[in-house]
C-alpha cells in the first residue's frame, strides 16, 4: 500500500497541475462538491415533481429536505471522530469516490425513473457531504500556516457560498437548456465529480491526528455537554441557537419558494428555482454589509435588527404574493437581512468559544442547524398537508416565528443592541472628531469623564465598539421623564450623593460584575479634574480589588465642543444642519 502511495505521489509530481498548492486543490474539491450537492437537491426535487405532478410540489420539497438532512444528524459526529483517526486527505479522496459512485447511481435512477432510487441517491449524497465536512475544515491547519488560517477559512467560505448560488441557478438552467433532460444534467454533474476526484488526489498526504478517544454512540450527550460549555460564556449559547435558527429559516424559504412560485405567481417549477437565486444573492450582499459595518469587531447588535427586517419581508411576501415585480426585490432584501443576521452570530461563535472546546461547540452548532433544517421540512409538510394552507401563508407563519425569535434575541443581546443603536444615534446627532483612538483598550476597561450633559453617553458609545455601563454621580432625572427612560434603556446607574462612588459597595460590585462579563464601565464625575478623580479611585481599597483582579486599565476621557467641517460634501452638508460638532479625546492608559 505504501509503495502504491509513493508511486502515485511521484507520478503526480510530474503533472503540470501539481504546481498549485494543496489548499488550492482542496478549495476546488470542496467547491465542486458543494456545487453538486446544490444542483442535485433541486434536480431530485424537479424530477419527483415531474413524476407526481406540480400540485404535490410542497410535499415533495418537504420530503427531499428531510431526506437530505438526516445523514448530517446521523453521521456528523462519527465523521468527526473518523477524521481524527485516519488521514484527512485519505478521507477526502474516499468521500469523492463515494460521490462519483452516487452520480453514476443517479444516472440509472433518472434512466429508470425510480422515485425510491431518487430519495436513496439524495440520502447517499448527503452522507458523502457529512463524511467530507470534518476533514475539509480539519485539514486546513495541516496545509496552511497559522497566520493564514483566517484568510484560508474566509476564502473557502466564499467559494462555498458561490457554489450554493451557482448550484441553485444551474439546476434550473441545465433542465431549461436541455429540454428537461435529467440524464444530460446528471452527466454534467458526473463530470464535476470526476474533476473533484482528480483535484482531491493532488492534495498532499497528511498523517492521522493519532487520537485515542473512543467513539461515543450517545451523540446527544456530547451535544449537551458542548452546549453547557457554551452557556458558561457570555451570550455564546444564544449565538449558537440563533445561528441554528438561520438554517431553519433558510431551509424553509428554499423549500417553500417553488410551491409559492407555482401557486401564487403561476410560474413553472424551474422558474421558481431561479427565484431562490435572487434570495441567495441577497444573502451574499447582506454578508458583505455585515462585515463592513462590523469592522474589526463582532457587531451582535445587528442580529435583532436583521431579524425584524426578515419578519417584515415575510409579511410583505404574503401580502404581495400575486405580483411578481415586487416579489423579486423582496426576496433579495429578505436574503440581505438574512446575511446581516447570520454573519455576526457565526463570527461570535468562532471568537467567543474557548480554544479547547471550539471544535465541539461548532459541531453542536452544526447538529442544531441541521436539526433546524429537519424542522423546516416538517413545518412545510404541516402547513400544506395538515392545515391545507397555500405556500404564501407559509411566509406569514415563518415571519411570525422570526418575530418571536427576534424578541428573544433582542432580550439576550440587549447590551449589544442598545450599544449599536447608541452608536447610530451618535453618528446622526454629532459630527465627532476623535483623538487618542489608539489608547482605547481591546478588553473591558474603566473610563472616567467629567459630566456636563446627558448626550455624552451617545458620544462615548459612538467612539468605541464595546458594550458599556454608565455610572453618573448626582444626576437628577425625575424632572425629565424621557431622560429617565433613556438612562434606563442604557442601564445607567445613578450614584447617590450620600456616599462617594469609590466607597459605595453596591456600585463597586456592579462595576466588578460588568467587567467580568466583558463590559466596559464609564464613570461620569462632577469634578473637571479627571486625574484627581483617578487618584481618588486608585487609593480606594474596594476599587483596588477590582483593578488588581484583572489588571483593568483606566482611561481618562475629555469631551468638548468641536468645530464644523468648513468644506463638507453634499450629503454631509445636509446632515450637518442637524448635527452638533463635538470632540472626544482618550488619554493614556493607567493600570
Amino acid at each position: 500500500m505504501n509503495k502504491i502511495r509513493t508511486l502515485l505521489k511521484s507520478s503526480i509530481e510530474f503533472l503540470p497541475i501539481r504546481r498549485f498548492s494543496s489548499f488550492t486543490y482542496l478549495n476546488v474539491t470542496q467547491f465542486l462538491g458543494a456545487l453538486n450537492d446544490n444542483i442535485y437537491k433541486f434536480l431530485i426535487g424537479f424530477f419527483l415533481i415531474g413524476l407526481d405532478g406540480i400540485e404535490n410540489a410542497h410535499r415533495i420539497m418537504a420530503f427531499t429536505g428531510a431526506t437530505f438532512v438526516l445523514p448530517f444528524l446521523l453521521f456528523s459526529a462519527s465523521s468527526g471522530w473518523l477524521a481524527d483517526r485516519i488521514s484527512k486527505r485519505n478521507i477526502i479522496i474516499g468521500a469523492k469516490l463515494l460521490e462519483l459512485v452516487v452520480m453514476i447511481i443517479g444516472l440509472l435512477v433518472f434512466y429508470f425513473e425510480s422515485k425510491i432510487g431518487a430519495y436513496g441517491v439524495l440520502f447517499l449524497l448527503a452522507s458523502h457531504s457529512a463524511l467530507f465536512g470534518p476533514s475539509k475544515y480539519g485539514i486546513l491547519p495541516e496545509l496552511v500556516s497559522t497566520e493564514r488560517i483566517s484568510q484560508a477559512n474566509g476564502l473557502m467560505t466564499s467559494f462555498t457560498f458561490l457554489a450554493i448560488i451557482l448550484g441553485t441557478f444551474l439546476a434550473s438552467f441545465m433542465l431549461d437548456a436541455s429540454g428537461r433532460s435529467f440524464i444530460t444534467a446528471a452527466l454534467i454533474t458526473t463530470a464535476f465529480s470526476l474533476i473533484g476526484l482528480a483535484t482531491s488526489v493532488c492534495i498532499e498526504y497528511t498523517p492521522p491526528a493519532g487520537t485515542h478517544k473512543r467513539f461515543n454512540l450517545l451523540i446527544l450527550n456530547e451535544i449537551y455537554a458542548s452546549l453547557k460549555v457554551a452557556n458558561s460564556e457570555p451570550s455564546l449559547l444564544c449565538a449558537v441557537i440563533a445561528s441554528a435558527y438561520f438554517l431553519f429559516l433558510g431551509a424553509f424559504l428554499q423549500l417553500n419558494i417553488v410551491p409559492f412560485s407555482v401557486q401564487s405567481l403561476h410560474l413553472t417549477d424551474l422558474q421558481g428555482g431561479y427565484l431562490f437565486l435572487v434570495c441567495a444573492l441577497g444573502i451574499g450582499t447582506g454578508s458583505l454589509i455585515a462585515g463592513k459595518i462590523s469592522g474589526k469587531i463582532v457587531e451582535l447588535g445587528l442580529v435583532p435588527v436583521a431579524a425584524l427586517g426578515v419578519t417584515v419581508c415575510c409579511y410583505l411576501l404574503d401580502l404581495l404574493s400575486n405580483y411578481l415585480l415586487p416579489v423579486i426585490p423582496l426576496l433579495g432584501i429578505l436574503g440581505m437581512f438574512g446575511g446581516i443576521y447570520q454573519i455576526p452570530n457565526d463570527s461570535y461563535i468562532q471568537v467567543a468559544s474557548p480554544n479547547q472546546s471550539r471544535g465541539q461547540i461548532v459541531a453542536a452548532t452544526n447538529f442544531l442547524s441541521f436539526f433546524g433544517v429537519l424542522c423546516a421540512s416538517a413545518l412545510v409538510f404541516i402547513v400544506t398537508e395538515v392545515f391545507h394552507l397555500q405556500a404564501d401563508k407559509g411566509f406569514t407563519i415563518i415571519g411570525t416565528t422570526t418575530l418571536f425569535a427576534a424578541g428573544i434575541i433582542a432580550y439576550q443581546y440587549f447590551d449589544y443592541t442598545t450599544r449599536f443603536f447608541g452608536m447610530v444615534l451618535s453618528r446622526l446627532h454629532f459630527e465627532t472628531t476623535y483623538k487618542g483612538i489608539e489608547n482605547i483598550p481591546e478588553g473591558p476597561s474603566i473610563y472616567l469623564c467629567h459630566h456636563q450633559a446627558w448626550n455624552e453617553t451617545l458620544i462615548i458609545l459612538g467612539a468605541q465598539r464595546r458594550r458599556m455601563r454608565f455610572l453618573i454621580e448626582n444626576e437628577k432625572t425625575h424632572e425629565s421623564r424621557w431622560l429617565y427612560r433613556l438612562y434606563h434603556l442604557l442601564r445607567v446607574v445613578l450614584v447617590p450623593a450620600v456616599e462617594p462612588l469609590e466607597n459605595n459597595a453596591v456600585c463597586v460590585a456592579a462595576i466588578q460584575k460588568s467587567l467580568a462579563k466583558g463590559i466596559s464601565v464609564c464613570i461620569f464625575v462632577n469634578n473637571p479634574d479627571i486625574h484627581a478623580e483617578i487618584e481618588k479611585i486608585r487609593s480606594s481599597y474596594q476599587f483596588n480589588e477590582v483593578l488588581e483582579s484583572g489588571e483593568i486599565p483606566i482611561v481618562p476621557i475629555h469631551i468638548e465642543k468641536g468645530e464644523k467641517d468648513k468644506q463638507p460634501r453634499f450629503f454631509k452638508r445636509l446632515l450637518n444642519k442637524f448635527r452638533i460638532p463635538a470632540e472626544i479625546s482618550f488619554g493614556a492608559l493607567l493600570i
